[in-house]
């Protein structure tokens, strides 16, 4: 496993990140990553190849419950 494993930031005022992500098919391509940014009031994730979602911080706390919801296997009834 890389250094990269649980996320790089990308500068120095912790505005930014690089994610490790393989192909949820069969993980079996090169490896890529997901850049997290601060834009903002706003949170940008740019996945490849090159597709961005802009989320209000509302939907940034919700996207990281569902996030916190998969990780750990539960889902809300």
């Amino acid at each position: 496993m890389d250094s990269r494993a649980h996320g790089e930031q990308l500068d120095p005022n912790g505005l930014s990140w690089s994610v490790p992500c393989c192909d949820s098919v069969d993980g079996e391509h090169e490896a890529e990553s997901v850049k997290v940014l601060v834009l903002g009031d706003r949170i940008a994730l740019v996945l490849p190849p090159g597709e961005t979602l802009v989320f209000t911080p509302e939907e940034a706390g919700e996207f990281a419950e569902l996030l916190g919801t998969a990780a750990t296997g539960t889902t809300h009834a």
